[in-house]
């Protein structure tokens, strides 16, 4: 899925909302972790996706590159876990220590921080600057199922050109991977 535009619930300029989520260490998390960083990152995400798959190295190598100083990350999974079991709770558990993930993997069971973001699918990124604007939406970069095709990587600009004291731009960058599964 290609979402052809940005949003209108949630354009750029919005606030970091507030949110509470269970992480998968058994611990919740809220905005206030994201809050203690220069820049913020939350992430649509989920399990199954071939284009989460993709380019979830290249993901957790930006969020080492940056954190822990600079950037705070979170990735959330709101896919119904009942129609689609892979992305449960559990085996969210599961892929956080076998990828060694390391930011908060959060589970929106409700799907309401979804609803919130506007969030259509995964991978998507939404990158806030130090006052908590939206700063950033979209792909991760041009070729979320492959790393060996990738030509733009928008949200390594757009992080570099933030941390240098920069608008990201291209500011958004349509996000591109497998609709969230709604309930």
């Amino acid at each position: 899925m290609e979402r052809t535009s940005g949003s209108t619930k949630f354009p750029l300029g919005s606030k970091l909302p507030s949110f509470a989520l269970p992480n998968t260490d058994g611990r919740e998390v809220d905005d206030s972790y994201l809050r203690e960083g220069k820049m913020a990152l939350v992430v649509f995400t989920c399990n199954h996706c071939p284009y989460v798959k993709g380019s979830e190295a290249k993901l957790i190598e930006l969020a080492k590159q940056y954190e822990p100083s600079a950037l705070r990350v979170v990735a959330i999974s709101s896919n119904d876990a009942t129609k689609y079991p892979e992305d449960s709770f559990e085996l969210m558990k599961s892929k956080a220590a076998e990828l060694a993930i390391p930011y908060p993997y959060l589970y929106d069971e409700s799907q309401d921080i979804a609803r919130l973001f506007d969030a259509a699918c995964t991978p998507e990124c939404y990158l806030f600057d130090a006052s908590g604007s939206l700063v950033f939406h979209g792909a991760i970069n041009d070729s979320p199922k492959s790393a060996a095709g990738v030509s733009r990587a928008y949200l390594a600009k757009a992080l570099q050109q933030l941390s240098e004291g920069q608008k990201p731009d291209p500011a958004e960058a349509h996000p591109i991977g497998c609709s969230i599964k709604w309930k």
